[in-house]
């Protein structure tokens, strides 16, 4: 076993597993030609060895930081230029993380805290870009000639302190060194790992083929799907031989209470016991993505968990865990593996890391299922949903009045209610808003608390005011999703547009089953900044997925119909404008005008309105 500091660096194939089901073939023979024509000969340039390849992923050493830094941001550009008459929806992109930190190596294997930070990095890159950790940005930022932007304190994945992230720009530029005798400083023997990601507490390794979903015996269902198996006894059970399907049980009605979830019943997997079949076949004969399987062993009053989960169609694990216990209590033991289990979920699927946070502010594990509940029916943004809402979130005010959490939830269904147009007095239901925002923020800080006082000012055409809490409230909690996504947003409509669409698109990056509200400012945004291509794909990917929020599907048209106007494709325009008469008719100019009249730029939202009303559709 050999220990050292690292340089590392994290790479991820965007949407790997989309690409390959749109076109297997294509996708795997240009991967190959990129790696012999471009990755591998600028890894030899810049003193990089190819070590071992991971999936759709690398592994390599180079000689400096810098070096591999150097060839990160060669490898990105050229990439771009080399798939660009690629159509969009089949691009090969990357995205890119560099830290530096400790490494261990043993036996043909790396793992250790430098690479799981750097793999949890790589997620924070745009398609395409390279971000950085704090330590690189302190030995680089003199170095390299490209620009930097901080992206503040980012908490990651399993890693207890939180991680200084600088994203690079300006990286389509020519890259060289502004000061070439700094470079045999900053020599560490790196070893740059391009890696695919990282399983839980260790580092992740692609161990089966891919499941095609056209070859699953049912319909993979749109929300994160998961099979449970029955988990394996092991040991000398004596007579706790009922303790492993105990656990499996208890994980599958845990599992049962998210809504996000699509959970296989208990009757169809104990089918599978004593069944010898893998991930691959059990996901593709039940038609779902995800499969946890795990054992369990028993040796006196000792019990061991282990359990993992894998992602049929990208062909890996996404994480694995294992735990100690005491057999005295197996009820206990049971509740607490099925509650971590609930929460890697929520993390790993669903609501992305902010589920950690949530637990906690909810008051512990029952309360957060029911503010997930709670908050399934309130994206949906109808009457029906937000009555749901209140019921459940009006319950658990009724229990704990005085928890912070619950009272920012109240606060936010005063907010809907003048939203979706169901107030009875909007005013009063605004006023209130922003009075249990200020006393959930009394009772306890916490980052999501200010985005609700940010809309208060918001609403009332505050800009600097708004602006000034969404940044407090992701200066506070930097890796909250709703802070980044609800935070950009409020900024973008203040009138920092540029910036509110990177921070909107974090919160995407890190909820990964995102609000189905979210994606309609973003592309707003993009419109906004001429980015029509981006904003046509996220369109369509809304268009192309079951939605529960009922506003998403028109105004993903709209944005479709506005781009098709600014392009000069009137045809196009005018079919998807007979496609929003059709399916919405009570969606008029006038009432796209209501999503954006609290924006500070009037003349780009009736610019807008303008090509709305010119495909066809009509004014009121």
């Amino acid at each position: 076993m050999e220990r050292r500091i690292a340089a590392i660096l994290a790479a991820d194939m965007v949407g790997f597993s989309r690409l390959v089901e749109l076109d297997e073939a294509g996708t795997l023979e240009r991967q190959k030609q990129h790696r012999l024509e471009l990755i591998d000969p600028t890894f030899r340039l810049h003193g990089g060895t190819i070590i071992k390849l991971t999936g759709d992923g690398f592994l390599a050493e180079f000689s400096s930081v810098v070096e591999a830094i150097q060839a990160a941001l060669h490898v990105q550009k050229e990439m771009a230029s080399r798939e660009v008459d690629t159509p969009e929806d089949r691009r090969i992109q990357y995205r890119v993380a560099v830290h530096l930190g400790d490494v261990i190596f043993d036996e043909g294997d790396f793992y250790g805290d430098g690479v799981n930070v750097a793999a949890r990095l790589e997620s924070l890159a745009e398609p395409g870009g390279v971000v950085i950790s704090g330590p690189v940005y302190d030995m680089l930022k003199a170095q390299v000639n490209v620009g930097y932007r901080s992206l503040g304190e980012r908490r990651l994945k399993n890693i207890e302190k939180p991680v200084r992230v600088f994203e690079l720009t300006d990286t389509t530029q020519k890259v060289a060194f502004l000061t070439r005798s700094f470079g045999s400083s900053l020599r560490v023997g790196a070893l740059v790992l391009i890696a695919v990601g990282i399983v839980g507490w260790s580092w992740t390794r692609p161990d089966f083929s891919p499941v095609d979903p056209k070859e699953m015996a049912l319909t993979l269902p749109q929300n994160p799907s998961i099979a449970v198996m029955p988990f394996e006894l092991r040991g000398n059970p004596g007579e706790n031989d009922w303790v492993a399907d105990g656990i499996t049980e208890s994980i599958i009605a845990t599992l049962s209470l998210a809504p996000e979830l699509v959970v296989i019943g208990r009757s169809t997997m104990f089918s599978f016991k004593g069944r010898q079949v893998s991930a691959a076949e059990v996901a593709q004969e039940l038609g779902v993505r995800y499969v946890l399987s795990g054992s369990v062993t028993v040796a006196g009053d000792q019990l061991r968990v282990a359990a993992e989960l894998a992602d049929a169609l990208a062909g890996n694990v996404l994480w694995a865990r294992r735990e100690d216990n005491s057999t005295r209590d197996l009820m206990a033991v049971q509740d607490e593996i099925s509650e971590h289990v609930f929460e890697e979920m929520s993390v790993a699927l669903t609501e992305g890391e902010g589920a950690r946070s949530w637990i906690k502010a909810a008051g512990g594990f029952q309360n957060y299922v029911q503010v997930v509940k709670g908050r399934s029916e309130f994206q949906k943004f109808t009457p029906e949903g937000h009555a749901n809402a209140a019921r459940i979130w009006g319950k658990l005010h009724q229990e704990f009045p005085e928890n912070a959490f619950n009272v920012y939830l109240i606060g936010f269904l005063h907010w809907q209610k003048v939203i979706i147009g169901i107030s009875e007095d909007p005013a009063s239901d605004w006023a209130e808003a922003g009075r249990l925002a200020r006393k959930a923020l009394e009772i306890e800080e916490f980052g999501e608390g200010y985005t609700l006082l940010a809309y208060f000012q918001l609403g009332n055409k505050n800009y600097d005011e708004a602006i000034k809490y969404a940044d407090m409230a992701i200066e506070i909690s930097p890796g909250s999703a709703d802070a980044n996504s609800i935070g950009g947003l409020i900024k973008a409509v203040s009138g920092q547009t540029k910036e509110g669409l990177g921070y909107m698109e974090a919160g995407m990056r890190l909820e990964p089953d995102y609000p189905d509200w979210l994606p309609a400012p973003v592309n707003f945004a993009r419109i906004q900044l001429g980015e029509y291509d981006r904003a046509r794909e996220l369109a369509l990917q809304v268009l192309a997925s079951k939605v529960e929020d009922v506003r998403a599907r028109p105004r993903a048209l709209g944005a479709l119909i506005a781009i098709n106007v600014i392009e000069g494709d009137m045809d196009a325009a005018r079919a998807r404008a007979d496609e929003l008469k059709s399916d919405y008719p009570e969606y008029t100019v006038a009432h796209f005008d209501t999503f954006y009249r609290l924006h500070k730029y009037r003349d780009f939202v009736e610019k807008y309105l303008t090509a709305l009303e010119n495909a066809g559709v009509p004014k009121e």
